[in-house]
């Protein structure tokens, strides 16, 4: 009797220990998980505080290219072009850790870096040392500097 009454107290004993064993393993799954997502969320909000930084600095750039008037060669032009490509190369380092959100913000401010570049394009007028496109017979074209003309006017 005492056989079986230790048998069913060490069954018992037993269910009782793996029991245990699961809660605690359920309780360091649960903490591993929030912790998990707690590092998900902490990247997250990084990488779109990093692209909010460079929304905003887009936007200041943005409004200077829409006031900047000047040739192609102007330090301002310039100085304009460089700090927006470098905006460009901060949103590359912007890792998106998988995040969908993260992409899709990461492209927004890429297509507004982008869109600034070519509005400082359309915005500095070519000068003198520039190539322009001149059609000549026709379809063909080849490329002449305004210097070109004229030595071309002084041959004539």
């Amino acid at each position: 009797m005492e056989d079986e009454s230790n048998q069913k107290n060490d069954k018992n004993t037993t269910h009782a220990n793996v029991s245990a064993m699961k809660m605690v393993q359920e309780e360091h799954d649960d903490v591993e998980s929030k912790t998990a997502d707690t590092a998900v969320e902490g990247l997250r909000q990084g990488a779109l505080s990093a692209i909010n930084s460079v929304a905003i600095d887009t936007q200041t750039l943005r409004e200077q290219v829409e006031h900047f008037d000047g040739p192609r060669s102007h330090p301002d032009c310039l100085r304009l072009e460089e700090e927006l490509t470098r905006l460009l190369l901060r949103l590359d380092a912007v890792d998106s850790f998988g995040l969908d959100e993260v992409r899709a913000e990461r492209r927004k401010a890429v297509a507004a870096v982008q869109s600034a570049i070519n509005l400082l394009g359309a915005s500095c007028a070519p000068d003198d040392r520039s190539l322009a496109l001149v059609a000549v017979e026709g379809d063909v074209t080849q490329l002449k500097t305004p210097s070109d003309d004229s030595k071309e006017n002084e041959r004539s």
